[in-house]
């Protein structure tokens, strides 16, 4: 399921970015410009503030089970939320919690695991 998980934090930046390359070609780093088209409209007010309440539940996650799990590279997927957004922090995420997830599982197989003990 990482690996899956990896997929999609590249998916989850790649498409993102391809609508803002628009952007950026026709308007440069026009944030001013960028501020009035993401609120122009209904629809795109609708989608900023659900990016917007995305990203601070995402931060949230991140923070509290990362440290529950006291996993490291939280700095990755806090940048990528920051980057790119939401679909590309989360799964980025996902992928580092079902590393720590799969080494804690396989460190506990190991250590119940009995001694094999060889006949006389």
């Amino acid at each position: 399921m990482g690996y899956f998980y990896l997929g999609l934090a590249f998916l989850g930046a790649v498409a993102p970015y391809s609508f803002m390359g628009q952007f950026i070609l026709t308007h440069g780093l026009n944030a001013d410009e960028f501020k009035l088209q993401m609120w122009a409209t209904p629809i795109g007010s609708f989608m900023a503030a659900a990016f917007l309440i995305s990203s601070l539940v995402t931060l949230i996650f991140v923070f509290t089970e990362g440290r529950r799990l006291k996993m490291k590279g939280l700095w990755l997927p806090i940048l990528a939320s920051l980057l790119v957004g939401v679909s590309c922090a989360l799964p980025l995420f996902l992928y580092l919690r079902s590393m720590v997830i799969n080494k804690e599982a396989s460190n506990a197989g190991e250590a119940q695991v009995p001694a094999v003990v060889k006949p006389r």
